[in-house]
């Protein structure tokens, strides 16, 4: 089994062998103080396999800072492959709901999804420092002369 392809995104389903993304690229996370939580993410990676690979595979999906605290309780399931009689190579989807990560570090953070216990792939993003958004102008009391 091999992966073609993985990447981080604000949102994804898989529908009839094909992906649909938005947001595909998702290599920051802005936070204005820690710890934060982050509302979603979502991981896609795309296998390509042989009939050597058929059968059921657990998974497990980490996300990790550079000290390798958990950002989620890992994500942990299986998966079935299987593949016609008359192919040669089939693909397969994963698509990964990341939800409430709890982000307690600034820098360099870790999605790795292990199959049968190897690292199939790590997809890295980065939690920066954002301003605060200031606060709206005060609004004068009702009545008084207008600039």
């Amino acid at each position: 089994m091999r992966v073609d392809f993985a990447f981080l995104c604000d949102s994804a389903a898989e529908s009839g062998g094909k992906i649909h993304a938005l947001g595909i690229g998702m290599e920051q996370i802005g936070a204005t103080s820690l710890p934060t939580v982050h509302p979603r993410a979502v991981a896609v990676v795309r296998f390509s396999f042989s009939r050597g690979d058929v059968g059921i595979h657990d998974f497990v999906v980490h996300v990790r800072d550079a000290d390798g605290r958990e950002a989620i309780t890992p994500v942990e399931g299986e998966m079935t492959l299987t593949m016609a009689d008359e192919a040669s190579q089939m693909r397969a989807n994963m698509v990964i709901e990341l939800q409430q990560l709890t982000l307690q570090a600034y820098g360099p953070h870790e999605v790795q999804v292990r199959i049968d216990g190897e690292e199939a792939v790590a997809l890295r993003f980065e939690v920066v420092p954002v301003p605060a958004p200031a606060p709206p102008p005060a609004s004068p009391p009702p009545g008084s002369p207008q600039p």
